[in-house]
């Protein structure tokens, strides 16, 4: 029997390839994990034990419940590298875990994305109820339109959509990403799809500035400038 519960679900793993143990750097002195922590706190949105990290890390474990997460497990250091993702941690903590696959919803954030604050998985979660979405993702506008983007090939460029080239960037659509800073999936319809893109999917759209997603040293330092920036 489905309840009316959310779960708030914090994939954090210690294995990270492009920029080593990313999860645990820190911005503004405080590591990564806990701006999704403590966002999901002051959202209102999650029973506190229902605000649930996941990691195959002691340290991250010992560092997330400092904060107030849930770490109830250590999770197969395999589910942290390619070719697994996102989704296959969370489908093998519900096996792990089966009370929460009666849960209404799981909403997934993730610690690379800390200037996401409590206000967007707020506004996330209206549009998740209201549209009566299968999932919600939020996602933020491209820096130039995606219609007009082009593959290079042996070095021959060739447009992806050759209808839009010729047009200028004011006579096109507005196109966006995803950011993967809160994505909301209805449970029963991801346990059945196994997926988080269904066919029943809104957008909650973030401005630029606080859809940086942290993934390469790069990423880092530019965080480190908006935060020093802001202060």
């Amino acid at each position: 029997m489905t309840t009316s519960k959310s779960l708030c679900f914090i994939p954090a793993k210690a294995l990270s390839v492009r920029l080593k143990k990313k999860n645990l750097l820190k911005l503004d002195g405080k590591e990564l994990i806990y701006y999704p922590i403590t966002n999901a706190i002051s959202s209102g949105k999650f029973d506190k034990k229902d605000i649930v990290l996941s990691s195959e890390s002691d340290e991250i474990k010992t560092v997330a419940e400092s904060y107030g997460a849930n770490v109830p497990y250590l999770r197969d250091a395999k589910l942290s590298v390619d070719p697994y993702g996102v989704k296959d941690v969370l489908l093998d903590f519900l096996d792990r875990f089966p009370k929460y696959k009666s849960y209404e919803s799981i909403c997934t954030l993730l610690p690379t994305a800390p200037f996401m604050n409590a206000a967007d998985i707020q506004n996330a979660f209206d549009i998740f109820h209201k549209g009566k979405f299968d999932v919600v993702m939020s996602v933020s506008p491209t820096d130039h339109s995606a219609l007009r983007s082009v593959y290079v090939r042996d070095g021959i460029v060739q447009p992806v959509l050759p209808q839009y080239i010729h047009l200028k960037s004011g006579e096109l659509e507005p196109t966006y990403r995803i950011n993967g800073a809160v994505v909301i999936v209805r449970t029963a319809a991801f346990l059945e799809s196994k997926s988080y893109f269904m066919e029943s999917w809104g957008a909650y759209k973030m401005p630029s500035e606080r859809s940086v997603d942290i993934d390469t040293e790069e990423d880092y330092r530019y965080a480190q400038f908006l935060v020093k920036s802001r202060n």
